[in-house]
């Protein structure tokens, strides 16, 4: 029995080096259609995001147990919203975008901001309201529903077209395989 394989016979070394390669070609298929989806990004004005990382900035993590860049940090996430919208906010400043200016965030990005930021609106409505109404003169839910929308809009069209793109059974060229390897980030 070959490992990882389950039950049956072995593997003769021809056939398990024919079934790593597809392997490794599916890898490099799906590692391609995630950086398609990992490059998408969504558009929103800019106070909306400025409104939904002050709002998640406003609430730091309290945790008892868990200290920020910690095994513990890193395994449950508790402070990653809270830094993802830190970021967000910093990168607002530097580009110095204007309130209706469009800002395109990744989708990864946006997608935790606007999960933290739902999170955080419940545990105090009226502190929320003096965060969010300021700067987009809107209600919070109103804001980050629409901005949840716009995340899954931008995210499933992004699939979409990873999936156009590198169709199940497609072979990667030698270039591909290369960018593949050197990995998903940007």
């Amino acid at each position: 029995m070959t490992p990882g394989r389950g039950t049956g016979p072995p593997l003769c070394p021809h056939c398990l080096s024919l079934e790593r390669d597809a392997r490794s070609r599916q890898w490099r298929v799906e590692s391609l259609r995630s950086r398609i989806v990992a490059e998408a990004r969504v558009r929103a004005r800019a106070m909306d995001w400025r409104a939904a990382a002050e709002l998640v900035l406003a609430f730091p993590p309290l945790s008892q147990k868990v200290s920020r860049g910690s095994t513990a940090d890193q395994q449950e996430g508790v402070w990653r919203g809270w830094e993802n919208a830190r970021v967000i906010r910093n990168r607002l400043i530097a580009s110095a975008a204007a309130g209706d200016d469009t800002v395109g965030v990744a989708v990864d990005e946006a997608q935790l901001l606007v999960d933290t930021a739902l999170q955080v609106a419940d545990w105090d409505t009226a502190r929320t309201r003096d965060i969010v109404d300021p700067i987009t003169h809107e209600p919070a839910l109103a804001l980050l529903t629409r901005l949840n929308r716009e995340v899954r809009a931008t995210a499933q069209a992004a699939r979409e077209r990873a999936d156009a793109a590198y169709p199940d059974g497609y072979e990667p060229t030698e270039d591909e395989e290369s960018e593949a390897w050197r990995g998903t980030g940007g």
